[in-house]
């Protein structure tokens, strides 16, 4: 069983941080000795002249050496921190290989001494063999093998010399086979197992009072202490300067790079002695028919355990699959959401990517809870699949009672998601992500710490996010401007410490968001398909062809009884994504000629996207500043067909608010559908008709919304 390092991965079966997959050794790299300070200096030069800093190593400097948890922690350095980082590492390497050199000079010499036996050979055989297979733990970041048994053997039977030239010869295989071979790597291979193995063999001489167990114990109790160290102290040097080797390189802490193995090592390292001490008979010695039995049964645990681990993984990797399927249909559900309440796919992907940062920036490390915000985050908004278009898509302030149905969304996407029964806390995240901080908020009125902590994350940036999008009612704020009204309502509507953690991260995940906007726009571009025809001249924006007379009669005859009522006839233009100005009464001429508004913002383009008329409207959402200049109070829009497909919209503006009665209305949506039949009429043949694709224009959003309402929407 080995360690934890991709770092050094040249050696047995370790394990790769955070992954499980075999890459480093639990011996790992040394040299051969320093008998002499020339050997030393030998050494020393070939060490670091094969060290990472004559690499060309971009990130790390040790290159495909780093570990894969710890690269993403990795943060740049300056040439200088960089110099120290690597003068340490390699300060490290060095110590560790000068101590290997002189332990297995020390071995070497008690080996000299020693007269080989068969088993002394068989059990070295079976060492260095069984190394090349080790079990990943199914959802552990661990291995497990069984050359520790014999290793332990070897120290039990024949004392620690053998067993650490063992050891070490196996390291300087392992190196020698990989892919990417270097020195240092070498070095360390050998010298790590070396040194724990050693230092581990002769505590448990020391403890046990036995030179070696071929000869007559002299205690179970004794034997269990000694056998107890001997496991103890392998696994701490083992796992130890490894863990030591990543912390220098990672700028980690020891702990935090060792304490994810930490069990299983032990537990692995203790079994192993166990059964070393069982092999041995107790200290009765090694003997044919006990490597007859014990070798066989260990194979077979090892193939049946492999095969079990193998269907493990194919039933994780299975699992995997129907997750990742489960999350796609939340997020296609998620996306029918916004595209019925106007909004892209890219708002539901930056929400979820924010709220995420966000959680973990403030601590939030249980993976539930992680994944309950990541859910809650996509389908915050499901609730509103049983608000009325009307509703929802109403330009315009919204009453009293459309806003009371407008909160019903919370409670409903509640509801809705309670019928999923998530392994996770999803529905109070989406139930409560429209409280206030002060309790002000709804369904229930919760107020500080009360709000569930990824409801509070949610809502500071859900509002932000809104504020800074394009709206059909609004174009988008600036951060800086949706930035100071977060803060404005920090307390009031929003917990201060997620508002300023927030705020801290923005240009951070700002940057995020064009890595990632490439891929957040499909939507968009599902909605737009298909040219349209305009009437008249495509790139005329003022002229409505042969029927233009007839509508300036038309509409100056029929709104003289409106009091000082002015009109706009928009027509789409030749892609049909925009309306332009086709006719304005006297009025306005002049002053809208020019103006251009997209399917779905403003009043008209409200009209033109949900084929319905909307009355007594404010006129600035079409006409801006223009409408206060002109002293406007209300506007009626209304959709224009001919022959069954949308070709513009006709709006009127008057002085007076709410000035439309329902006569006044009736005579608008009377004129509109005049000029479409002239239009129809008119425009008889194929190549002059409008071809419109009702089905693809998307509905608006409601073009007057405050913070407030952007808080409680």
């Amino acid at each position: 069983m080995s360690f934890i390092l991709a770092k050094f991965n040249s050696g047995r079966h370790a394990c790769r941080f955070g992954t499980g997959q075999p890459a480093m050794p639990h011996r790992t790299t040394s040299r051969m000795h320093d008998v002499s300070i020339n050997l030393v200096a030998i050494y020393s030069r070939l060490v670091l002249e094969h060290m990472p800093g004559h690499d060309a190593c971009a990130r790390t400097g040790w290159g495909d050496l780093c570990p894969l948890a710890v690269v993403s922690e990795i943060e740049p350095l300056s040439t200088h921190r960089y110099g120290m980082r690597v003068d340490r590492v390699q300060a490290f390497v060095f110590a560790v290989t000068a101590l290997g050199g002189f332990v297995l000079f020390r071995a070497a010499s008690v080996f000299a001494h020693t007269t080989p036996s068969i088993y002394m050979v068989l059990l070295a055989i079976l060492t260095i063999a069984s190394s090349r297979f080790s079990i990943k733990l199914p959802n552990r970041p661990a291995t497990v093998s069984i050359s520790e048994v014999f290793i332990f053997a070897l120290v039990l039977l024949f004392g620690p010399a053998p067993a650490t030239l063992t050891v070490a010869l196996d390291g300087l295989i392992t190196s020698l086979t990989q892919q990417h071979r270097r020195l240092y790597r070498a070095f360390f291979n050998v010298a790590e197992p070396a040194i724990s193995t050693w230092t581990a063999g002769t505590v448990f001489i020391t403890l046990s009072q036995l030179p070696l167990l071929s000869q007559p114990p002299m205690g179970t109790p004794r034997l269990l202490l000694a056998t107890i160290s001997l496991a103890a102290v392998y696994f701490a040097l083992n796992s130890g300067l490894t863990a030591v080797a990543i912390a220098l390189e990672s700028r980690a802490s020891v702990f935090a790079i060792w304490r994810p193995t930490a069990v299983y090592l032990g537990v692995n390292f203790y079994a192993a002695a166990s059964v070393a001490m069982l092999v041995t008979g107790n200290g009765a010695g090694l003997n044919w028919p006990t490597v007859g039995l014990i070798v066989p049964l260990m194979i077979l645990s090892y193939v049946a355990f492999n095969e079990s681990a193998a269907r493990v993984d194919e039933a994780n990797q299975h699992l995997k699959q129907v997750e990742h399927w489960y999350h796609s249909a939340v997020e296609m559900l998620a996306i029918a959401v916004d595209i019925k309440d106007q909004v892209t796919h890219g708002h539901i992907r930056r929400v979820q990517r924010h709220t995420i940062a966000v959680a973990k920036a403030l601590g939030v490390t249980n993976d539930d809870e992680l994944k309950a915000i990541e859910s809650g985050s996509l389908l915050h908004d499901i609730g509103k699949l049983a608000v009325p278009d009307y509703v929802l898509n109403k330009p315009g302030a919204l009453s009293p009672a459309e806003f009371e149905i407008i909160k019903l969304h919370a409670t409903m996407g509640a509801k809705i998601l309670g019928l999923v029964e998530f392994p996770y806390p999803v529905v109070p995240i989406v139930r409560h992500h429209h409280e206030w901080w002060n309790g002000a908020g709804y369904p229930d009125g919760l107020k500080g710490s009360n709000i569930p902590f990824g409801a509070r994350i949610l809502s500071v940036v859900d509002c932000f996010d809104a504020l800074t999008s394009d709206r059909p009612y609004r174009p988008r704020l600036t951060d800086t401007v949706a930035i100071e009204m977060l803060r404005a309502n920090s307390g009031i509507a929003y917990d201060p410490e997620v508002v300023e953690k927030f705020i801290e991260l923005i240009p951070k995940l700002r940057k995020g968001d064009c890595e990632a906007q490439p891929q957040e726009h499909f939507v968009d571009a599902v909605v737009e398909t298909g040219p349209v025809e305009a009437i008249g001249k495509p790139d005329d924006r003022s002229a409505i062809g042969p029927v233009g007379p007839f509508v300036e009669t038309l509409i100056r005859d029929r709104l003289s009884g409106v009091a000082a009522a002015e009109a706009c006839l928009f027509t789409l233009n030749s892609s049909g994504d925009h309306l332009v100005v086709a006719y304005a009464t006297t009025g306005l001429d002049d002053r809208v000629r020019s103006t251009e508004l997209p399917v779905g913002r403003g009043l008209s383009g409200w009209v033109a996207a949900n084929r319905s008329t909307i009355r007594n409207s404010d006129p600035a959402l079409d006409l801006r500043d223009l409408a206060g200049e002109l002293g406007l109070g209300a506007c009626t829009s209304t959709p224009v067909f001919a022959l069954g497909e949308l070709v513009g919209v006709l709006s009127v503006y008057v002085k007076k608010k709410n000035g439309f009665s329902d006569q006044d209305v009736r005579l608008v949506c009377s004129l509109g559908q005049e000029i479409g039949l002239k239009i129809a009429r008119v425009d008889e043949s194929p190549t002059s008709r409008v071809h419109v694709r009702p089905a693809t224009l998307r509905p608006a959003g409601s073009p007057q919304r405050t913070l407030a309402a952007a808080a409680g929407e």
